[in-house]
């Protein structure tokens, strides 16, 4: 059904946000040309001034030897979708998080593109399934491909195929990732949330609770995960770790003698609300006005840390162990 993915070379963006800047990053930077579309001329300079920030981070760290302006040639800006995607090989959804605009952009895109370009959305924990009912043409075209925020830095994306996707598309959009030398998962089944995200607001849920039930602040919450778990957590997930745990009898041991059993017990104090309560959210917005890491410091000055310390974080981690080792 698709042309060789050798003939891809134009990558659609669609949305300027964090998302959408930070895919176009990761393209140019591995050699692709973009088009790189929202429909407000304001959204969009602001849009590619993240972009050259990004850019100006990855050359400051040595992760490219090239100056923005460089990179900036390969990237078409323009408020006319049907520009946009007039000479795409394949196009990158990174809009609101709202079923109604994603099933009225993808509508739109499936009547115009051809039904070899692939249109893969970038939600955070929206099913393509229920998208891919405003596909009148050519569904199994449309597909998740879930970066990690931000798209650049993080290397995993969660492949999530709908009901009506093609193994022909889910082929495509792997081999695109794997281009870009993400690591990938690709979902066996939807579920609201994807893996990552389910996994994280388990943990933020009862973090919030936490804070709410006077447990402790968001500050010494955030020590704990930075001092222990996440440095555990930056190299080997939850099975690996509790199998470690587990001593030499392993998870099997962690399970049915070891740490685990005896974590049945305050198992059931954990928070179990489905939305988050008004005084635990209070506090947290309370006790942030008061975070000694933030205080004083722009959104910019912060995401301009947290990219350099995740690029150490990265280069520690994952620099000596090669491209595409998911596979």
């Amino acid at each position: 059904m698709f042309k060789n993915m050798e003939n891809v070379r134009t990558v659609s963006v669609i949305g300027a946000g964090i998302i959408g800047a930070g895919w176009t990053v990761l393209l140019v930077t591995k050699g692709y040309k973009v088009n790189f579309y929202t429909e407000k001329q304001e959204t969009l300079n602001k849009g590619i001034e993240k972009v050259k920030n990004y850019l100006t981070i990855l050359r400051e760290v040595g992760i490219i030897d090239k100056g923005y302006e460089d990179y900036l040639n390969n990237i078409s800006m323009t408020t006319d979708l049907d520009k946009a995607i007039s000479n795409t090989d394949f196009v990158i959804e990174a809009i609101i998080e709202n079923y109604d605009a994603k099933k009225k952009l993808f509508k739109y895109l499936d009547s115009k593109l051809d039904k070899e370009i692939v249109i893969a959305s970038s939600t955070s924990g929206l099913l393509m399934t229920e998208i891919q009912k405003a596909m009148d043409r050519f569904p199994e075209r449309g597909i998740i491909a879930h970066p990690w925020n931000p798209p650049h830095l993080l290397p995993l994306v969660e492949i999530v195929p709908g009901e009506k996707t093609s193994t022909d598309t889910i082929e495509k959009t792997k081999k695109l990732m794997e281009s870009l030398d993400r690591v990938i998962v690709v979902l066996k089944k939807e579920v609201p949330g994807f893996i990552g995200n389910r996994l994280a607001f388990a943990l933020f849920r009862e973090a919030v609770n936490l804070v709410d039930e006077g447990v402790a602040t968001v500050e010494d919450i955030d020590k704990v995960m930075t001092a222990a778990i996440g440095l555990r957590w930056a190299f080997m997930g939850p099975f690996l770790t509790y199998h470690l745990g587990g001593g030499e009898g392993g998870i099997e041991y962690f399970f049915s003698r070891g740490f685990g059993y005896g974590a049945n017990e305050w198992m059931s104090t954990l928070a179990k609300w489905d939305k988050f309560p008004y005084t635990g959210v209070k506090r947290v917005i309370d006790q942030m006005k008061e975070y000694e890491t933030i205080k004083g410091k722009s959104f910019q000055e912060l995401s301009k840390w947290r990219d350099e310390m995740l690029i150490k974080v990265f280069k520690l981690v994952w620099g000596n162990r090669g491209n595409n080792k998911n596979k």
